[in-house]
């Protein structure tokens, strides 16, 4: 077993790479918090900290895994090469990763000093997103409203996480800075599903994509149009700092991926030019909060 999960592990949800992304989220909501807060607290590190980065961690992980069941018979089809379909990791398999995963999760959070309740609706959530919200026969079909009702989970797990922060230091969590923060993470977990679902048009085959719901241009175009609105959230808090210019200059490299890839898509696609101008956005606003607050 532990053979067949690395297997799936490396392909699927390589361990080091998407740990770092998830301190990466964690760091940005957490120093922007006590940046962005009038009272500005002093930072003092907590072990408490690297269980929410766990969560956060944990919870994608177990949102992946239950993608490969979601999906299954559609990727018998489209994607008989992922290690699933192929039989190179078993169901069962799957099943005891989550267990765990779900078990040290809960654990985690009955430890951490706060409120269990916003990691339980984080929980409610994803279980909601695993059913369909009990509405499969109108949410499946139709990948616009698949993206409507599952993406904001993004927004939960802020939540989760600037609530800690707030608990931790004693500070509002209803603030204009603090929704800000919320949407800034929002809007890269936004682009990054609608990206990982755009092909050329002679790659297109059963899986519904949203260039097939856009058509091909026409997704690109929303690609951009989200991530200048990404942009725009994170200017709204940073904009005084001298550094600030950088998410435009960013934002230009995207464009230009995407310009690229449009004029030769055959065989290509976003997998790499949209994460990684992500990791790119991201570092470059936490750089610039961490200016602001240190």
């Amino acid at each position: 077993m532990l053979n067949r999960l690395n297997v799936y592990i490396e392909e699927m949800y390589p361990i080091i790479p998407r740990f770092i992304v998830s301190l990466l989220m964690v760091a940005v909501q957490y120093f922007g918090v006590i940046a962005f807060a009038s009272t500005q607290p002093s930072y003092h590190f907590s072990w408490a900290d690297l269980g929410v980065v766990y969560t956060v961690f944990a919870f994608l992980f177990l949102l992946r895994i239950a993608d490969e069941f979601k999906d299954y018979e559609k990727d018998l089809i489209n994607y008989p090469e992922r290690a699933l379909p192929s039989g190179r990791v078993f169901k069962k398999d799957l099943w005891v990763l989550g267990i765990v995963l779900f078990i040290s999760m809960v654990i985690m959070n009955l430890i951490l000093p706060q409120a269990i309740s916003p990691f339980l609706l984080v929980i409610f959530y994803g279980f909601l997103m695993t059913v369909w919200f009990f509405q499969r026969d109108k949410i499946e079909p139709s990948l616009v409203l698949a993206l409507i009702t599952h993406n904001p989970v993004q927004l939960l797990l802020s939540y989760y996480v600037i609530h800690y922060v707030c608990n931790q230091y004693e500070l509002p969590i209803w603030t204009w800075q603090n929704v800000c923060l919320a949407l800034t993470l929002y809007i890269p977990a936004l682009l990054w599903e609608v990206s990982r679902k755009i092909k050329a048009p002679e790659d297109e085959n059963q899986y519904v994509t949203y260039s097939q719901v856009w058509g091909f241009k026409g997704s690109l175009q929303v690609i951009l149009a989200v991530a200048a609105i990404g942009v725009l959230f994170a200017l709204v808090l940073v904009y005084k700092q001298m550094g600030s210019f950088l998410l435009l200059f960013a934002y230009g490299g995207l464009v230009y991926a995407i310009i690229h890839y449009y004029k030769a898509p055959q065989g290509k696609n976003l997998k790499v030019a949209v994460p990684a101008y992500l990791m790119i956005h991201l570092v470059i606003f936490l750089v610039l909060v961490c200016f602001i607050y240190f």
